[in-house]
C-alpha cells in the first residue's frame, strides 16, 4: 500500500465521505425523477387513448375493416403515435404504421403485456423492442366497448423510447453535473481545512524533530488550535522534561569522570561487545597511553590473554553472578590485582566493568619480607645447630655436673630444638609461598602419605597419652599430590590435634571421594574448640587461639596450619575447620584434594610410600 502523507490521507478520508454523501441522495434522485418522468409519460398516453377513444366514439360506424384501418392510420399521423386496434381476440384489425394488406399477417396481441393488464386493469402499459418497427417502444392500452359500429377490442397507443430516452439522459446529465460540482467545492473545502491542519502538523513536527536533535530549548509559542493546544503543551511540558533529564544525566556523568580520574585504580568499562568505552586517567598511565581507547579489546590495551579470557568469561551468557578477580604481571615488576564485574539489568547483559588494582609495591614488599626471612632463617640455622650439639654433648657426656647446670642445659637443648623446628618451617614456607618449594604432583594413595605421617608423630602422641586412629578405606583413596607435600599436610594436622586434645582422647583420620570428584579428608581431635571469629584466621602464620588452651611445652611454632593452607592451595583444594557437634567437642579439620586424572602420561607412577622428589 502506497505510504501517503497524514494529511493526503486525511483529504482521501474526505473525499470518501463526500463521495458517499453525495453519491446516495444523487442516486435516490435519479430513480424520483425517472419514476416521475415514466409517470408523466403514461399520464400523457392516458390522455391520449382517451382521446383516441373518444374520436372513435364521435365516428361511428365503419364501411369495412379497410375503412377503419385508413382511418387509424389518420389518427396516429394526427396523433405523432403508432396506433393499433386488436379485437378481444387478439386479432389486430388496424395499425397506423404498417400498410393495410400486412395487417393480416401480424401476430396475435393477445398476450401482449399491455393488452393483457388493460383486460384486468383497464388500462396496461409497457416498454419492450418492437419487432414489427425495429427499435424500442412504449406501448399504452385500454379496453373499448359498448361503441356503435365498433367490435369490442383494445385500442393500443405505441411511442418511441428515445423520446424519453433523451429525457432521461438530460436528468441524468444535469444530476451528474450538480454531484460533480459538489464533490468539487467539498474537495476545495478540505483542502482548505487541512493545509491549516498540515501547517499546524509541520510546525509541532519542526519542533519535535528540533528537540530529538538537541536543542532543549525549542517550544511551541502558539498553539495551532483548539484540537491541538494539548497535544502542544504536552510537547513543550516534554522538551522541559527530555532537557531537565539530560542535565541531571550530564551532571551525574561529569561527577562520575572526577570521581574515577581521582581513583588511583585504574578502571575500564566495556560494553557488551566487550569493547571499551570508558577509561580513566589512572588506566591511561598503567598502559602508558594517552590516546583515545574506545572501541578496543582489553587485549589491544593489556597485554594479557588471561585478562581476554577472563573479561570474554563474564561477559559470556552462561557467566552467572559474581565477580572474577586474578593476578596480571602485563610488565615485569609491575603485578596488577584485576576485578571484574558483570553489568546486567533484568538478565540483559549490559557489559562489564574492569578495576586494575597496583599492588607492584606489595608484592616487592612482600618478597624482601620472604629474602628476609629466608636469609634470617639461613643464618640462624648453623649457630642454633651449634648450640643444640654442645648442650647434647654435655649432657651425653655427664659434663654438667647434675643438679642446676643439667637443668639449665635441658632447657637450652629443648628450646634449641623448638628454634630450629621454627627455623625449618619458616624456610619451607618462604619456599612454598615463593613457589621454589619442589612440586610433582602424581597418582597417590592418601594412606602411604598418612602411615608416613602417623610414624613421626606416635612418639609425640604416646608422650601426651592420645591415640591416633587412621579410617581411610581400606581400597585406599587416590589423590592428584605431590607425595611429601601431602604427608607434611597429614604430620601438621596430627601434630596439631595431638597437642590440644586432652589424654586419654583419640584423634581420628577420615576420608572419602564427594560428589564433584574431590577426595576429601578430616582431622578430628577432641581439644577445647576454636571460637568462630578465630576459625578463618588460625591458617594465618604465627597466629594462635587464647594460649592456655594448648598443652604447655607442646613445641608448636605456630607455622604448621599456615603451612598446611599453602600446600593444599597449591594442590587446588580447599582447608577449613568447623566444629564437632557432640557432647566432647573438638575441632574438625577438612581438606580436598582433587582425584588423578582418567588418563596418566606414561612416566606416571604410582605412589604408596615414602617418596623424595
Amino acid at each position: 500500500m502506497a505510504d501517503f502523507s497524514f494529511r493526503t490521507k486525511l483529504q482521501l478520508a474526505f473525499a470518501l465521505v463526500i463521495v458517499v454523501a453525495l453519491a446516495l441522495p444523487a442516486l435516490y434522485a435519479r430513480m424520483v425523477f425517472q419514476d416521475d418522468i415514466m409517470e408523466d409519460v403514461k399520464l400523457g398516453a392516458v390522455r391520449e387513448l382517451r382521446l383516441a377513444e373518444q374520436l372513435l366514439g364521435e365516428h361511428g360506424s365503419f364501411a369495412g375493416e379497410e375503412d377503419m384501418h385508413h382511418w387509424f392510420e389518420r389518427l396516429g399521423a394526427k396523433l405523432d403515435a403508432r396506433v393499433t386496434y386488436v379485437t378481444e381476440g387478439g386479432r389486430v384489425v388496424a395499425d397506423s404504421h404498417v400498410a393495410y394488406p400486412s395487417v393480416a399477417g401480424l401476430d396475435n396481441h393477445a398476450f401482449r403485456p399491455e393488452i393483457a393488464q388493460a383486460e384486468t386493469e383497464r388500462f396496461g402499459m409497457s416498454v419492450r423492442y418492437s419487432a414489427t418497427l425495429g427499435r424500442k417502444l412504449i406501448y399504452a392500452a385500454t379496453r373499448v366497448t359498448n361503441l356503435d359500429g365498433v367490435p369490442p377490442g383494445y385500442i393500443r397507443l405505441a411511442m418511441p423510447f428515445a423520446d424519453v430516452r433523451e429525457r432521461l439522459d438530460r436528468l441524468y446529465d444535469n444530476v451528474l453535473v450538480v454531484f460533480g460540482l459538489a464533490v468539487v467545492l467539498a474537495m476545495i473545502l478540505s483542502v482548505l481545512l487541512t493545509r491549516s491542519f498540515g501547517r499546524s502538523m509541520a510546525e509541532m513536527i519542526g519542533v519535535a524533530e528540533a528537540i530529538g536533535g538537541g536543542h532543549y530549548e525549542r517550544r511551541l509559542r502558539e498553539y495551532p488550535g483548539r484540537e491541538f493546544s494539548g497535544l502542544a503543551k504536552a510537547i513543550n511540558r516534554m522538551a522541559v522534561s527530555i532537557a531537565e533529564q539530560v542535565r541531571t544525566i550530564t551532571d551525574q556523568k561529569r561527577e562520575l569522570e572526577a570521581v574515577l580520574d581521582g581513583m588511583r585504580e585504574g578502571v575500564m568499562v566495556l560494553d557488551a561487545d566487550g569493547r571499551i568505552s570508558q577509561v580513566n586517567t589512572a588506566l591511561k598511565r598503567i598502559v602508558g597511553s594517552m590516546r583515545d581507547m574506545e572501541g578496543q579489546r582489553p587485549m589491544d590495551l593489556v597485554l594479557s590473554p588471561e585478562l581476554q579470557r577472563a573479561c570474554d568469561g563474564v561477559l559470556a551468557p552462561d557467566a552467572g553472578d559474581g565477580p572474577r578477580w586474578l593476578q596480571i604481571e602485563p610488565q615485569k615488576g609491575r603485578v596488577y590485582d584485576v576485578t571484574i564485574v558483570g553489568l546486567d539489568e533484568r538478565g540483559a547483559n549490559l557489559g562489564a566493568v574492569v578495576v586494575f588494582h597496583d599492588i607492584s609495591e606489595l608484592k616487592r614488599l612482600e618478597r624482601v619480607r620472604r629474602d628476609f626471612v629466608a636469609n634470617v632463617s639461613h643464618e640462624l640455622r648453623t649457630p642454633l645447630t651449634t648450640i643444640k650439639g654442645y648442650a647434647e654433648t654435655l649432657i651425653d657426656n655427664k659434663l654438667a655436673g647434675g643438679g642446676t647446670a643439667e637443668s639449665f642445659l635441658g632447657i637450652i637443648l629443648r628450646n634449641a630444638d623448638r628454634m630450629v623446628k621454627m627455623v625449618e618451617d619458616l624456610l619451607s614456607l618462604s619456599r612454598l609461598e615463593a613457589r621454589e618449594e619442589s612440586f610433582t604432583p602424581r597418582d597417590v594413595d592418601a594412606r602411604g602419605a598418612l602411615a608416613e605421617a602417623l610414624r613421626i608423630c606416635v612418639p609425640l602422641a604416646e608422650r601426651v597419652g592420645v591415640s591416633l586412629e587412621p579410617r581411610l578405606p581400606e581400597a585406599g583413596l587416590r589423590v592428584w599430590a605431590d607425595f611429601d607435600l601431602l604427608m607434611q599436610v597429614f604430620r601438621n594436622l596430627l601434630e596439631n590435634a595431638v597437642r590440644y586434645s586432652p589424654s586419654g582422647e583419640a584423634v581420628i583420620v577420615d576420608g572419602a571421594t564427594d560428589a564433584e570428584g574431590f577426595v576429601h579428608f578430616m582431622v578430628s581431635d577432641r581439644g577445647p574448640g576454636i571460637p568462630a571469629e578465630d576459625r578463618d584466621r588460625i591458617f594465618e602464620r604465627f597466629y594462635r587461639v587464647e594460649k592456655h588452651r594448648m598443652r604447655s611445652g607442646s613445641g608448636s611454632t605456630g607455622l604448621g596450619l599456615a603451612i598446611c593452607r599453602h600446600i593444599v592451595e597449591r594442590h587446588g583444594g580447599r582447608i577449613w575447620v568447623e566444629p564437632r557437634t557432640d557432647e566432647k567437642g573438638g575441632s574438625i579439620f577438612h581438606f580436598t584434594l582433587a582425584t588423578p586424572p582418567e588418563v596418566l602420561d606414561g612416566d606416571s607412577s604410582q605412589e604408596t610410600g615414602n617418596h623424595n622428589a
